[in-house]
């Protein structure tokens, strides 16, 4: 089998994954056992790159990344939910989205987004953009600007929105918490491994690079370590090494 092909985001400091949306389909691929290879696309070269190769605009017309080169099919794959259900319909073994759950995973990410994430956006930001390259940094600016409708970058999140906003990011984590307790498995469907788990350890990672020190071992101490545990638990379920979280927090558990 000829590796899978994924385009990803790079950084400044870490060469291993960390941007949430590529390191999702990173853990799918894992998951699967198949044999795969990374390429790095700055932000300002991703549209021009994913045309090249054919890839589709996700929703909003936007070229984004995850989107993964299949040598084996001639497949293009854009958007880490489509290339789940990719992998899933071509390489059955081991599922990532359980037989008729895949609007049920869509909805659980939407929820997981306006319940932690959405809240925290304008913090997220600004700590996001601390790893850019400079290459990457103006066009970060730039859209995340426009995204955000403000005109100057120190207005996104000043010192009181962004305790605000770090108060919120906590807050929700404090809901999907009580979600995982409900399950009474180690999963969110229970004993039963999923894509879901993969989109929450995809932002867990994302964390791990962005937060400052403090920021991280609050989040190592949230919920009696539950967040490091499971990335934990999900690393070793795909047989990766993605961020730092499992390691770090275990003085906590």
């Amino acid at each position: 089998m000829q590796p899978i092909i994924l385009y990803d985001i790079p950084n400044k400091l870490y060469k291993g994954g960390w941007a949430p949306n590529p390191t999702k389909t990173r853990f799918c691929l894992g998951h699967k056992g198949l044999p795969h290879e990374i390429i790095l696309v700055e932000f300002p070269d991703i549209a021009t790159t994913m045309k090249s190769i054919g890839a589709s605009p996700t929703a909003g017309g936007k070229y984004t990344v995850p989107v993964i080169k299949d040598p084996n099919t001639g497949a293009v794959v854009s958007d880490s939910h489509a290339i789940a259900k990719y992998l899933d319909d071509t390489y059955p073994d081991k599922p990532l989205i359980p037989r008729g759950a895949h609007v049920l995973m869509q909805t659980f990410e939407s929820l997981f987004m306006n319940t932690v994430l959405k809240p925290s956006s304008r913090l997220l930001a600004v700590r996001t953009l601390e790893l850019q390259k400079d290459t990457s940094r103006e066009f970060f600016i730039t859209t995340r600007l426009k995204m955000l409708r403000e005109t100057s970058w120190g207005d996104v999140a000043p010192e009181d929105k962004a305790r605000e906003q770090w108060a919120a990011l906590k807050k929700g984590l404090g809901e999907v918490d009580g979600w995982y307790q409900k399950s009474e498995g180690r999963w969110i469907m229970g004993d039963v491994f999923s894509f879901a788990d993969i989109v929450v350890a995809g932002w867990l990672v994302w964390w791990d690079a962005i937060l400052n020190e403090e920021e991280r071992q609050e989040i190592y101490a949230l919920h009696g370590g539950r967040w490091g545990r499971l990335l934990t638990d999900l690393n070793s379920e795909c047989n990766t090494n993605l961020g730092s979280f499992g390691e770090q927090s275990r003085s906590f558990l």
